[in-house]
């Protein structure tokens, strides 16, 4: 049985002057339960073939029985044996060599191709990042506020203002699609600015639509009522995106992909991966067939 305890919350949507304003009550808080560890079970297997039981007890014994780590882990392990599954060998904790102390989440090989791979998770706790009130005659926390979903710097060459939004402290300026970026960036630093690199997003809480905005950039939609007062409207991508070809580009173009995946909700698990195709070195066409074959 999975075990998500907390109060159910209801959101109330409303989207102006480029934010999105969301009302909830209550508090999700979320606990690992019987489904899980099943889960972990399963996903540990698949690795333990391909490194052995020593390297797999080295590497997450003790991240699995520290509290704080449990959900990233949980989802690092889910996206490296998903890979794990159509590879032919595996490394974990790879060092990125040289004078770097640092190193990447795991390698692997895939029809011939060594894959560098660094594993993330995203929860997006809004609104419930917010400072809380209390519901009339109640003690229950309500968490409600408002959040851009457009960048201000975009909003700002739209003509789009911010300035009322900004001086309310139930408002978060920064979209969710900025966050992804940023957090992209950091996972990137880890990764060799060579090679094939894989970034493995797994989303606790939230939906891929954010990290879609983040990888092509925001959709804009102007209304204009023509002289007959018919309303038209004009869709326009504007080329702020990790994926894009121009200078906006240019700090992603070592990430050759990115996999999104949520392992748990309602429908069972999701999966969707992302090719740069304006990557320096872009995934080759049998791979992405391949990984492709385990997410569809």
């Amino acid at each position: 049985m999975r075990s998500f305890l907390g109060s159910l919350y209801s959101r109330l949507l409303l989207v102006k002057n480029g934010c999105i304003k969301v009302r909830g009550v209550g508090k999700i808080t979320y606990c690992p339960g019987i489904a899980h560890y099943e889960q972990l079970e399963i996903d540990l297997k698949p690795i333990e073939a391909l490194v052995g039981r020593q390297s797999l007890s080295k590497t997450y014994r003790s991240l699995l029985r520290d509290q704080n780590s449990f959900w990233n882990i949980l989802h690092e392990i889910h996206g490296i044996s998903l890979v794990g599954k159509l590879s032919s060998a595996l490394e974990l904790t790879v060092s990125l060599g040289g004078s770097s102390n640092k190193d990447f989440d795991a390698r692997a090989n895939i029809l011939g191709t060594s894959v560098n791979m660094e594993c993330t998770t995203r929860k997006d706790e809004f609104p419930f990042n917010l400072p809380p009130t209390k519901a009339p005659n109640t003690n229950i926390p309500v968490y409600s506020g408002s959040r851009a979903i457009l960048d201000p710097h975009d909003a700002r060459k739209l003509g789009i203002a911010y300035e009322s939004e900004n001086r309310n402290r139930s408002h978060i300026a920064v979209p969710e699609a900025t966050v992804v970026r940023q957090i992209l960036i950091e996972e990137l630093s880890q990764l060799s600015q060579t090679g094939i690199n894989l970034i493995l997003v797994g989303q606790i809480s939230g939906s891929h639509e954010d990290l879609e905005t983040a990888l092509f950039g925001p959709i804009v939609v102007d209304f204009v009522a023509n002289s007959k007062m018919e309303v038209e409207s004009t869709t326009t991508q504007l080329p702020h995106g990790a994926y894009d070809a121009g200078v906006n580009g240019d700090p992603f173009r070592s990430i050759s992909g990115v996999l999104w995946f949520k392992l748990f909700s309602i429908t069972g698990p999701k999966y969707k991966l992302y090719p740069n195709p304006n990557a320096s070195s872009p995934l080759p066409r049998e791979v992405i067939a391949c990984l492709e074959s385990v997410v569809a």
